[in-house]
C-alpha cells in the first residue's frame, strides 16, 4: 500500500469559527448596551418623578404665599393696618410729581420728525454733496 495516504481528520475551518465568534461578540455587546440604556432610562425616570414632585410642592407653597400676599394687600387689611397705626399715609408733594408734556409735532402735517433739520449741521440742507454721498 501506499504510505502517503492521509488519515481522515476532523478539520476546523478557522475563518467560519472566527466569523461566528465576532458575530456573537457584537450581539452580546449590543445586548449589554441595550440593558445599560434601559437602566439609564429607569434612573432618569425616577429622577424626573422626584423633580416633578418637588415642583408640585413648590407650586403649592407659591400658591399659598400668593393667597397670603393677596390677603395682606387687600383693601380691608390695609385699612385695618392704617387704623392700628402700623401704616401711615402722607400726601404726595408737588415736587415729587413728574409731569410729562406731550411732544409737539415738528411739522404742520402732524408727523414727528426724528432726523435733525439743523442747517448748520454736517449733513443738513446746507452740507456739501461730497459729505452727504459717503
Amino acid at each position: 500500500m501506499n504510505g502517503n495516504r492521509r488519515r481522515p481528520t476532523n478539520s476546523i475551518q478557522v475563518n467560519v469559527l472566527a466569523r461566528w465568534i465576532v458575530a456573537v461578540f457584537f450581539v452580546g455587546l449590543a445586548g449589554l448596551f441595550f440593558v445599560y440604556l434601559k437602566n439609564q432610562q429607569h434612573a432618569v425616570g425616577d429622577q424626573a418623578r422626584l423633580v416633578e414632585a418637588a415642583i408640585s410642592e413648590i407650586e403649592a407653597k407659591n400658591d399659598a404665599l400668593k393667597a397670603r400676599i393677596t390677603a395682606m394687600t387687600s383693601r380691608g387689611a390695609l385699612q385695618r393696618r392704617l387704623d392700628e397705626g402700623y401704616l401711615r399715609l402722607e400726601p404726595i408733594r408737588d415736587t415729587a410729581i413728574a409731569r410729562v408734556t406731550p411732544p409737539l409735532p415738528a411739522e404742520p402735517d402732524g408727523v414727528l420728525r426724528t432726523a435733525s433739520r439743523d442747517p448748520d449741521g454736517r449733513f443738513g440742507a446746507g452740507a456739501p454733496l461730497r459729505a452727504v454721498s459717503r
